[in-house]
C-alpha cells in the first residue's frame, strides 16, 4: 500500500494548550478516551477495557507548568512518510493513522518531534480483541468538536494553525 501524502495547501492545525490556563485536571484526557471509545468509564470499568487518551497532561513541579500534550499535525508529517505500510493519512490538514489497519510497529512514535504518537495495547469494545495501534490526536476525525476543547473549563485548548501559533509567540 503507498502511502497517502499529498503536497496540500490548507494550514494544518492542531490542539494547542495554553500553559498559563491549565491546571491539568486531566478532563481532555477522559472526554478524549471515551469519545473514541464510544463508552463510559463506567462500561469501560464493566467490561474490562482500558480506555486510552489519544493526548496528554504533563505536570512539572519547578517551574510550575501544566500542559496537554497532542499531536501537532506537522505539515511534513515525519510519521505519514515512515509509516511502512501507508496507513497514516495527511487530508484536509490533518494527519490520521488508520487504527483499524495499523499494525502497531512504532515506526510512527519513533520519528515524532513531539513525542505524540504511542503504541499501545487496545481492546476493541465490540470484538473484545485486543492489538497493538499506534495512537494519537486525531483532531476528533468525524466529529464537529474536538472533545479535549469543548470539555476544558479552563479554555485552556484552542485550534491553531501554524502562522498563529508563530505569531502568538514571536514576542516571548
Amino acid at each position: 500500500m503507498a502511502n497517502n501524502i499529498a503536497m496540500e495547501k490548507i494550514p494544518h492545525k492542531f490542539v494547542y494548550c495554553d500553559t498559563e490556563l491549565c491546571i491539568g485536571c486531566g478532563m481532555c484526557m477522559v472526554k478524549c478516551s471515551t469519545g473514541h471509545f464510544g463508552i463510559t468509564k463506567k462500561q469501560a470499568k464493566e467490561l474490562g477495557i482500558k480506555l486510552i487518551s489519544r493526548n496528554w497532561v504533563i505536570k512539572i513541579k519547578e517551574p510550575k507548568v501544566r500542559a496537554m500534550v497532542a499531536c501537532r499535525h506537522c505539515e511534513d508529517s515525519p510519521c505519514a512518510k515512515a509509516c511502512p505500510i501507508g496507513i497514516i493519512e495527511v487530508k484536509n490538514g490533518m494527519v490520521r493513522v488508520n487504527e483499524e489497519d495499523c499494525s502497531g510497529c512504532g515506526t510512527c512514535q519513533m520519528v515524532c518531534p513531539y513525542g505524540a504518537i504511542e503504541v499501545h495495547p487496545v481492546t476493541d469494545p465490540e470484538t473484545m480483541i485486543t492489538r497493538n495501534i499506534a495512537l494519537k490526536c486525531d483532531l476528533c476525525y468525524g466529529e464537529e468538536k474536538q472533545a479535549c476543547i469543548a470539555s476544558c473549563k479552563f479554555k485552556a485548548l484552542s485550534l491553531m494553525t501554524w502562522h498563529e501559533f508563530e505569531e502568538k509567540h514571536k514576542n516571548m
